[in-house]
């Protein structure tokens, strides 16, 4: 099972690195999330193992962390993994000003076996947050 979700996770991950995202992982905001959400210890042991490795630096610290964190929230907490990976990007949309990749998102989670059933509802919580965001001007609107 382990090797069948670690493309897809690192797929995730790899979208979610198409945003600004490196200085959300080091924020406060973040450590808040992660306490909220009692997952602040998992995300420290993984980060203190990236940094132990040797063969990897600058922002891949922090990549394989996420890797590292999302892969091990998916395994330990499946039935949880989309409403806490949902609220993930709803936390740190607002941070942002370009739009999130939500179709690659939930194309991701759909790669890892979730239903278009358990996605609907986060992906239109998540959709018309980025509209109001839109509309305050939070997020550019696309060209």
């Amino acid at each position: 099972m382990q090797g069948e979700t670690e493309e897809p996770v690192k797929k995730l991950a790899d979208h979610l690195f198409t945003l600004p995202i490196e200085d959300y992982l080091w924020s406060e905001n973040f450590a808040l999330f992660c306490r909220q959400n009692d997952i602040e210890d998992i995300w420290k042991e993984y980060l203190d193992l990236s940094r132990a490795r040797p063969d990897i630096y600058g922002k891949f610290v922090i990549k394989n962390t996420l890797i590292l964190f999302l892969h091990h929230i998916f395994h330990s907490r499946p039935d949880e993994f989309v409403d806490v990976f949902t609220r993930f990007p709803s936390r740190y949309s607002h941070e942002i000003n370009v739009p999130l990749p939500l179709d690659d998102l939930k194309a991701d989670l759909l790669d890892l076996g979730y239903s278009h059933d358990n996605l609907d509802t986060p992906f239109s919580v998540l959709k018309a947050e980025e509209a109001v965001h839109r509309k305050c001007g939070i997020i550019s609107n696309p060209d």
